[in-house]
């Protein structure tokens, strides 16, 4: 299944001034860590008032964003590796791989742009540990894509012992008087 830039992940976002600015102001901190990594004006791409891409922009297409891996146990841990190609016309940038709790974590991704016509993978390990049941993990993107920000997802089942619940109800307690 190919995912491109209009159909994807449930992400309908609005991009406003303050988190363009953001997204910007990540990819350009992100480049300052390597002396070798050029990040140049023309690798950012903004939308036009439609919020559609320019020609040029850079076009992120997973071989899935949806991992399905079954039924794990408790306690299990799951490594997915999710492998996209830059389909679009101009260098693809990954300036934040954010997961969505902390018993998923990304292994690795690209921190070099990814030229038009590359491949590159994003290596995402899941935990089973503490959960029980359906599960539907997700790992996003910010990206100089339009949409700028991509949602990775790993979904199943966690059999085994059942996770003990905290109990948050206040304490009830009964008193007699004299």
């Amino acid at each position: 299944m190919k995912v491109n830039s209009t159909v994807h992940t449930a992400v309908t976002m609005t991009i406003k001034a303050p988190y363009l600015f953001a997204i910007i102001g990540a990819l350009l901190f992100s480049a300052c860590k390597s002396d070798n990594r050029q990040v140049t004006a023309d690798m950012i791409h903004f939308p036009d008032a439609n919020g559609e891409a320019s020609e040029d922009a850079p076009v992120i297409t997973f071989d899935s964003a949806i991992c399905r891996f079954g039924t794990l146990a408790v306690g299990e841990k799951f490594v997915h590796t999710f492998r996209f190609t830059n389909t679009g016309k101009s260098p693809l940038l990954i300036a934040q791989v954010n997961p969505s709790c902390g018993c998923t974590t990304p292994k690795d991704w690209p921190t070099e742009p990814v030229e038009p016509g590359a491949q590159g993978q994003i290596t995402v390990e899941f935990n089973s540990t503490g959960n029980s049941g359906q599960v539907d993990k997700s790992v996003s993107l910010v990206t100089n894509c339009v949409p700028g920000v991509w949602v990775l997802r790993l979904q199943g089942t966690v059999i085994g012992a059942d996770v003990p619940q905290q109990n948050n109800s206040p304490v009830q307690m009964e008193m007699e008087l004299p």
